[in-house]
């Protein structure tokens, strides 16, 4: 067994950006050569389950250690053991996130002449939103953020991912048992991924949404526009940010992952395009997309207007600065890429209904 020195500790290893991340890093000899020096201990729900016997083959030599976020005691302790933990698993789970924060500190203070640990942790483009509410904005008033210039304090309190980004973002200013933590903020991912979890939760969960109210709906107009990245970009990002990290020279830092250059996703054209052919597929009477009634609307919770009713644009200038660019974005734009994921998930939806 290595040394808790030599262990990583990965929430979220078998998910959509967490397995294709494996599969990019083993294309990288570098990377995956440091890696391999550590001992990949890996946050399962089920040791038995078809996903992590895949993880088995992926990732030769992993470990799997049973549990969920909720385990909080059991998270601090491999926390502390782990001189990294890279948390793909949920943005917003802020007690795991605090159990993971408290184990590394505590590491940090029983090694205090080794090398800072290190947390990679996922967040997500939505907390730059404005508050449009869906309404249609002047292009020139809607603007694209730079993660050079990313302020936490520039945006409302109530905005996604404020909360645990608060925390990391204090924890990453303490000088005493210091940590170094590193946020990665993906747009709207999306693509088949090479993974264990290859389709994107963004049709997953809009897929299942429209089929069980029968319309393809939005938030308010849906003229709101999201920054996009396909999945394979997003693995080739963390690849270069874990680079950056286990050579030294990323050490507290806010990555935005998206395209730029790409067409964003509107939320109105994606209702439009995504009722169209689920209607196809009979699983929508009307094809036509409007806005959802308020007391529909209210039913999700403030959560899903303030994700999903608002701008949210991104620039990625450190990642580029580093060499990162966004080439499968570029060979597979959104548009281009969403009647496939659309015609996959309504073979799937359909092969299960009984």
């Amino acid at each position: 067994m290595s040394s808790p020195q030599q262990k990583w500790f990965f929430l979220g290893a078998t998910g959509y950006i967490g397995s294709q991340f494996l599969e990019t890093a083993k294309r990288d000899a570098a990377l995956y050569a440091k890696l391999k020096e550590f001992t990949l201990m890996a946050l399962v729900r089920d040791p038995e389950s078809a996903k992590s016997k895949r993880l088995q083959e992926v990732w030769p030599g992993v470990v799997l250690v049973k549990g969920t976020l909720d385990d909080l005691t059991f998270i601090e302790e491999q926390a502390r053991n782990s001189a990294l933990v890279f948390n793909a698993a949920n943005a917003d789970h802020e007690t795991s996130i605090k159990a993971i924060l408290t184990g590394l500190r505590e590491r940090s203070a029983g090694h205090p002449n080794g090398l800072r640990p290190v947390y990679i942790h996922i967040s997500g483009l939505a907390i730059l939103r404005d508050n449009s509410g869906g309404e249609k904005v002047p292009a020139e008033h809607i603007v694209r953020h730079s993660d050079t210039t990313f302020k936490l304090e520039d945006f409302p309190p109530t905005n996604p991912h404020q909360g645990p980004n608060g925390i990391l973002h204090g924890a990453a200013a303490q000088t005493e048992n210091p940590i170094r933590v590193i946020l990665g903020y993906p747009g709207v991912v999306y693509g088949f991924g090479e993974g264990i979890t290859p389709d994107a939760p963004l049709l997953r969960v809009f897929g299942s949404l429209y089929t069980r109210t029968g319309v393809a709906c939005t938030w308010g107009p849906g003229y709101n526009a999201h920054s996009v990245v396909h999945i394979k970009d997003v693995g080739a990002a963390f690849v270069k940010i874990f680079s950056l990290a286990l050579e030294g020279k990323a050490n507290n830092v806010d990555y935005f992952i998206s395209d730029d250059k790409a067409e964003p996703m509107v939320l109105k054209r994606f209702a439009e395009e995504t009722g169209k052919i689920l209607h196809a597929h009979d699983l929508l009477k009307d094809p036509e997309p409007k806005p959802f009634l308020q007391t529909i609307a209210n039913d999700f919770g403030e959560s899903w207007w303030s994700v999903f009713a608002g701008n949210w644009l991104a620039v990625s200038d450190r990642l580029k600065a580093e060499g990162w660019e966004p080439t499968e974005t570029a060979k597979l734009p959104f548009r281009e890429s969403l009647p496939l994921e659309l015609e996959k998930f309504a073979a799937t939806y359909n092969a299960l209904k009984p």
